[in-house]
C-alpha cells in the first residue's frame, strides 16, 4: 500500500469569539445548528492543580497501617492475554478485567477493629489500601455506600490523583457506584468522619475492582510504592508518538485544519465497565437550544446504549500530545476526567447514542455544531475526524464519501456514511467519534470497518479492501431533535 503523507504545519487550536445563535435552516430546508464554546466550569489546568493539592492533604492523612494492611488483586497471564490479545477488529475494545477483591474491602461502623487516625481538627480518617502490581489503573466498584453527615469518602493516589468528596450515599443516591479510574498500581479509599462517633453509623464495600492493563497506559505504571506520608510520587510518561498506535494514524497535535479544530476540544476518549471487562471508544459534545439540559454527548450504539453502562462511563478530555509527534500524555497527569452519564437516545439502526454528561466538561470545551443535510449520497464529500483509538491520544483523519463502495449487512447507504480514508485512518477504540463536514458541523459518528480485510486499519483507502463507515445523523435526527432542539 503506498504510504499516505501529508505536509503539516502544527498551529495551536484558536476557537474564540462563537457567540449562541438559534438554529437555523440550512438550504433544502434541513435544520442544523453552531457550535458555541464552554464557559462554565475549571480549566484543565485547574483541574489538575487541585487534584494534586487535595492528592497531598489526603496522604498527610492517611493512616499508617493502612499500607501494611493492603489488599492485594492480582492479574494472570492469561487474564492480561484475554484483553491485550484480543482481536482489534473487535468492537468496543477492550483496556482491562474485572476482578472479584478477596477478601472484599469493608468498613463496618458496628463492626469495627480497624486503625484510624485523629487530625487536628477533631475529625478521625479510616482508608483502605488495593494493590494490583501488574495493572496499569484501578477502578473500585463501592456498594452499600452510606456516610453520616459531615463524613467523606475519597479515592486517590500518592501521586496527584484524587476524586471525591463522596457524601451520604454516593453520587447516585443509592450507595453503588464505579469510581474513576486511579492510574498506577494502587488506589486508596478514605473516609474521614467529624468525630469518632460516626463510625457506628458508617459503612461501605468493595467487593471488585476493574484493573486497566499495562500494555494500554504504557510507560505511567511505574511501581509505587509507600513514602513518606507527606511525599507524591508523580510517575512520568517517556513514550513518544505513536503512543502505542500502528504507522498509517495522524497524531492530531500535527494537524491544523480548520473543519477538524473545533473537534480536538470536543471529543473525550470513553472508558466504562460492562460485565466483565473495560471497554474503550471516543464521543463528542454536540451543540443543542434545551432550555432545561445541556452538555449532550454523541457516541455509537454498539459502544453504550444502557443507563447502567452509561452511569459509570468516564470522559478523558482533550487527551493529546503535547506537541506533534511528540511525547505521549501522561494518564494521570494532564487529563481533565469526568465520570457518569444517563442515555438520552439510542438505537441500533444508525448505530448512534446521545449521553447527557453528569458533570460538565472542563471549560473552553466546543460543543460541535450539527446539520441534519445528508451526505450518504454525495459523492467525494470531505469530512473530517479526531478520535482516540487504542485508548491513546487524538488522531487526525480525513474521509471522503464513495457512494461506489459495497455496502456490509444490516449499514445500508443512507442509515450510514461510506468513505475512503484520504489522511489518516481509524483504530480500535475509535468507534463512536463524530464526523464533520467542511463547515465543521456534526453529520455523523463512527460506526467501524466494511470490507475483506477490517483487521487492516491502514486498507481503507481509494480502491482498498475496506471503507470506513459512519452513522448517518441525517438519519436519526428526528430522533434526537427533541433533545438538542425541542
Amino acid at each position: 500500500m503506498t504510504k499516505r503523507r501529508l505536509v503539516l504545519l502544527f498551529l495551536a487550536v484558536a476557537i474564540v469569539g462563537l457567540g449562541w445563535v438559534a438554529p437555523a435552516k440550512a438550504a433544502g430546508g434541513y435544520a442544523e445548528a453552531p457550535m458555541r464554546v464552554v464557559t462554565k466550569g475549571l480549566t484543565a489546568e485547574q483541574h489538575l492543580a487541585r487534584q494534586a493539592e487535595l492528592s497531598l492533604r489526603l496522604v498527610r492523612e492517611l493512616p499508617a497501617e493502612a499500607a501494611e494492611r493492603a489488599v492485594r488483586v492480582p492479574l494472570t497471564a492469561a487474564e492480561v492475554a484475554a484483553v491485550d490479545r484480543a482481536p482489534r477488529t473487535q468492537s468496543p475494545l477492550r483496556v482491562g478485567i474485572v476482578k472479584a477483591m478477596l477478601p472484599a474491602v469493608a468498613l463496618n461502623g458496628a463492626d469495627f477493629d480497624q486503625p484510624l487516625r485523629r487530625t487536628a481538627d477533631g475529625g478521625v480518617v479510616w482508608a483502605a489500601v488495593v494493590r494490583s502490581e501488574d495493572a496499569g489503573a484501578i477502578r473500585l466498584h463501592i456498594q452499600d455506600l452510606s456516610l453520616p453527615r459531615g463524613a467523606e469518602l475519597h479515592i486517590y493516589s500518592r501521586d496527584g490523583q484524587a476524586y471525591g468528596p463522596y457524601v451520604g450515599r454516593g453520587p447516585n443516591f443509592d450507595g453503588d457506584f464505579w469510581a474513576t479510574a486511579i492510574f498506577g498500581n494502587e488506589a486508596i479509599v478514605q473516609v474521614k468522619l467529624a468525630r469518632e462517633a460516626d463510625l457506628a453509623s458508617a459503612s461501605l464495600r468493595i467487593p471488585e475492582a476493574g484493573l486497566i492493563t499495562r500494555h494500554f497506559v504504557g510507560s505511567l505504571t511505574e511501581p509505587i510504592l509507600p513514602t513518606a506520608e507527606d511525599g507524591m510520587k508523580r510517575a512520568t510518561a517517556a513514550a513518544n508518538w505513536p503512543c502505542g498506535n500502528i504507522n498509517c494514524l495522524v497524531d492530531a497535535t500535527c494537524s491544523n485544519v480548520a473543519a477538524a479544530n473545533p473537534a480536538k476540544l470536543a471529543v473525550a476518549k470513553m472508558e466504562w465497565i460492562s460485565g466483565a471487562f473495560i471497554y474503550t471508544c471516543t464521543g463528542g459534545l454536540l451543540s443543542d437550544t434545551n432550555p432545561t439540559q445541556d452538555n449532550f454527548f454523541l457516541t455509537a450504539n454498539h459502544c453504550v446504549s444502557k443507563n447502567n453502562n452509561a452511569s459509570n462511563v468516564s470522559f478523558y478530555w482533550r487527551y493529546a500530545t503535547s506537541s506533534c509527534n511528540g511525547t505521549c500524555p501522561a494518564n494521570n497527569g494532564w487529563p481533565y476526567v469526568t465520570t457518569g452519564s444517563t442515555v438520552s437516545a439510542t438505537n441500533r439502526k444508525g448505530d448512534f447514542t446521545l449521553l447527557h454528561l453528569n458533570s460538565g466538561p472542563p471549560a473552553g470545551s466546543v460543543q460541535l455544531g450539527w446539520t441534519s443535510a445528508p451526505v450518504a449520497n454525495t459523492n467525494n464529500a470531505q469530512l473530517y475526524r479526531i478520535s482516540n483509538p487504542n485508548f491513546g491520544p487524538q488522531v487526525y483523519s480525513q474521509h471522503n464519501v464513495d457512494t461506489s463502495a459495497g455496502t456490509c449487512s444490516g449499514w445500508p447507504r443512507g442509515e450510514r456514511i461510506y468513505s475512503r480514508d484520504i489522511t489518516g485512518a481509524i483504530d480500535g477504540g475509535s468507534s463512536g467519534s463524530p464526523i464533520l463536514n467542511a463547515s465543521s458541523q456534526v453529520v455523523g459518528q463512527l460506526s467501524g470497518t466494511c470490507g475483506t480485510n477490517p483487521s487492516d486499519a491502514c486498507a481503507s483507502g481509494p480502491g482498498e479492501a475496506n471503507a470506513t463507515v459512519d452513522g448517518a445523523f441525517a438519519f436519526y435526527f428526528n430522533t434526537v431533535k427533541p433533545f438538542l432542539n425541542p
